[in-house]
């Protein structure tokens, strides 16, 4: 069967580690889908709550060392006889185009529908929510297609908010190298979750009050 990965076309670490992951499992038949990146004005970030995504291989190296096909195409919407399921691995914009074509799988770094939108995991410690990633189906909203599986992160008593940010960017991984397994055995939200607005990136006032709040929510949910 083909699956779709859809990446940008430059080194990237989700995706290498992605990519490592469905190679491992074999069984799909995997073409790489390259997007032009864009660079971003730089922030000023307190806490960097994700790996430097950039230290990594780049995609068209992965592809060419396990023969696999590699396209680089300047839009989602541009992608020709795209495969029937396409895993995503960045924060690209997915066109109608291609949602009308097939389906395409992103691993959210937040529990839908509560914690929806940029910086989930700093949000998610800020407000006092539950972490935990969710798998779903893209489609015109955010973080609002179809819901396939959540599961929550593990937070441990002697935590630091590095120590949480790395396992909670692993189980991302895990998550979306597995979602086959969580499409055999799909599940709705978890419950006690309120519908909550998608949040944008949060300012360094913000995040400093989150730093500030880490102490209570390791007591909060850092318990056995």
């Amino acid at each position: 069967m083909r699956l779709g990965l859809l990446t940008y076309a430059l080194p990237h670490l989700k995706t290498e580690q992605v990519l490592h992951g469905l190679l491992l499992r074999g069984g799909w038949d995997i073409e790489v889908y390259a997007l032009p990146f864009t660079p971003r004005p730089e922030r000023k970030v307190l806490f960097q709550h994700r790996p430097d995504q950039f230290a990594a291989a780049h995609p068209a190296g992965i592809a060419r060392r396990f023969s696999l096909p590699y396209r680089e195409v300047a839009a989602a919407d541009d992608i020709p006889d795209p495969p029937e399921l396409m895993l995503v691995t960045v924060g690209a914009l997915i066109g109608p185009r291609l949602l009308e074509r097939t389906r395409v799988l992103n691993v959210h770094s937040g529990l839908i529908p509560a914690v929806r939108g940029l910086d989930a995991f700093k949000w998610a410690v800020h407000d006092g929510m539950p972490l935990g990633v969710s798998l779903h189906a893209i489609d015109a909203e955010v973080d609002r297609g179809e819901h396939i599986l959540s599961l929550p992160t593990p937070v441990y008593p002697d935590d630091t908010p590095a120590t949480l940010a790395r396992r909670h960017y692993e189980a991302e991984v895990a998550l979306l190298t597995g979602f086959q397994d969580a499409l055999r055995a799909p599940a709705p939200p978890l419950p006690g979750l309120e519908d909550r607005p998608a949040r944008k990136r949060m300012s360094a006032a913000v995040e400093e009050e989150m730093l500030a709040r880490f102490p209570a929510y390791l007591d909060r949910y850092g318990q056995a």
